[in-house]
């Protein structure tokens, strides 16, 4: 049974769990999960939390909730990736069967220019931190992501900052900030630059994916703005989305 506790609800904590059952199947796909008085009993939460928490499990397309037949695991769940509100590089690719690393190429200070700081909302010429990384999935380059932070977030002078950490991370440890919600921006881009293509290892003219993100928090504040080139010849992107 899961413990109450004051920093994480009972129904995170069941979500979490059931989420992790589904992808590591210990629910198979395809077969009928237990019922909500045995989730019930076995958590030892309300059976609202229950109906609560596969609600949003059937929202994302994991699982089928059927009239007077049960909850059953979505039979293709292992053939997509979910976004779970937020498209996450590092689970996208774990989701795919492959092992996510992050690279950290570079870290360092700016100004901001005038299409950044509207972005933004802060002043052209404000110092922005630019963090430049690399997805990899087996090792193989799969991701370039780079994010724009204005400088002022920041809650401390650290000597190190870890890029190696997915985003959401590094902004809750360093700028103490959480993510509410992103905007996206998805266009084709030609490999056409020499970073692009030494970094991503592909050829010149590859016709890759580009993703131009704006994060922001609960008060609607922009936090980052970035820009990640994706090589779909890697990773294929499929997402799931559920229409009940």
């Amino acid at each position: 049974m899961i413990q109450s506790s004051q920093t994480k609800p009972n129904i995170e904590q069941v979500e979490t769990t059931l989420r992790q059952r589904i992808q590591q199947k210990v629910y198979r796909p395809g077969v009928q999960m237990p019922t909500e008085l045995a989730l019930t009993a076995e958590f030892g939460v309300s059976r609202a939390t229950i109906r609560t928490v596969l609600t949003r499990l059937a929202n994302e397309g994991l699982i089928f909730r059927r009239q007077g037949a049960g909850t059953y695991v979505n039979q293709r769940v292992g053939e997509v990736n979910t976004l779970r509100g937020l498209l996450d590089y590092g689970r996208l690719i774990a989701e795919a069967g492959y092992r996510s690393t992050i690279q950290s190429i570079s870290m360092m200070t700016r100004e901001a220019s005038a299409e950044e700081a509207e972005v933004l909302n802060i002043t052209t010429g404000e110092p922005v931190v630019v963090l430049v990384r690399l997805f990899l999935a087996d090792e193989r380059p799969f991701i370039l992501a780079t994010n724009i932070i204005p400088q002022k977030l920041f809650k401390a002078n650290n000597d190190f900052y870890d890029g190696r950490l997915p985003l959401h991370v590094f902004l809750r440890q360093y700028c103490h900030q959480t993510i509410a919600y992103a905007i996206y921006e998805i266009c084709p881009r030609l490999a056409d630059d020499d970073k692009t293509i030494q970094l991503l290892d592909c050829q010149p003219g590859r016709l890759l994916l580009q993703f131009a993100t704006t994060f922001y928090n609960q008060e609607n504040r922009p936090l980052v703005w970035g820009h990640s080139t994706y090589d779909d010849s890697v990773v294929k992107l499929r997402f799931m989305q559920s229409w009940v």
